[in-house]
């Protein structure tokens, strides 16, 4: 066997093994930029008090509310379903539906940079937060939250990288023991 043939061999040899790992080609990556999971809920309030829900990535744990709000308003928090979306449209895509009595237990959520201010970052508190009266500036509580330690309502942080969908960032939410606000 002569160098020539040695070398070619190696190269295909490098590049079988280079390829295996990588079911995505040689192509650009087009991955939505964005994060994914599932929300299970357990005891969903009446129906009157169903004002809104939420899912609210902020990049700093919110240690009073003027904090949030800043957040907010300063593009440190990203907001899912996107505000146009109405009260009505946003409770549907996250399981309330107001004609239906009996209301999603789980559902399926892709929170991506597409239509919102989410950006690639890091977000330390991810909440899923419920309008529980008629004013929009006061009546919200957190409902559940993005944790790693099951049974726990310490936060964990989601990293958003651009191009890539981070999954299971699942939510729980029991309407009779929500977590905590941050702030007293």
């Amino acid at each position: 066997m002569n160098f020539r043939t040695l070398a070619l061999a190696a190269g295909v040899l490098a590049l079988l093994a280079f390829s295996a790992g990588c079911d995505r080609g040689l192509g650009p990556i087009t991955e939505d930029t964005g994060f994914s999971g599932i929300i299970t809920y357990k005891n969903w309030p009446p129906a009157d008090s169903m004002f809104g829900l939420r899912l609210v990535a902020l990049e700093q744990y919110p240690t009073d509310s003027s904090g949030l709000m800043m957040s907010l308003l300063g593009g440190h928090a990203a907001v899912y379903p996107h505000l146009t979306t109405g009260v009505i449209g946003s409770l549907a895509i996250l399981g309330f539906v107001a004609t239906d009595p009996v209301h999603a237990d789980t559902v399926h959520y892709v929170f991506t940079k597409e239509g919102t201010v989410l950006k690639e970052g890091t977000y330390n508190y991810v909440v899923l937060a419920w309008q529980y009266g008629p004013n929009v500036f006061a009546d919200w509580a957190p409902v559940g939250v993005y944790t790693q330690k099951a049974g726990t309502f310490e936060p964990a942080p989601v990293f958003v990288q651009e191009r890539r969908m981070r999954e299971n960032v699942d939510i729980n939410v029991d309407f009779h023991n929500p977590p905590p606000k941050p702030w007293k």
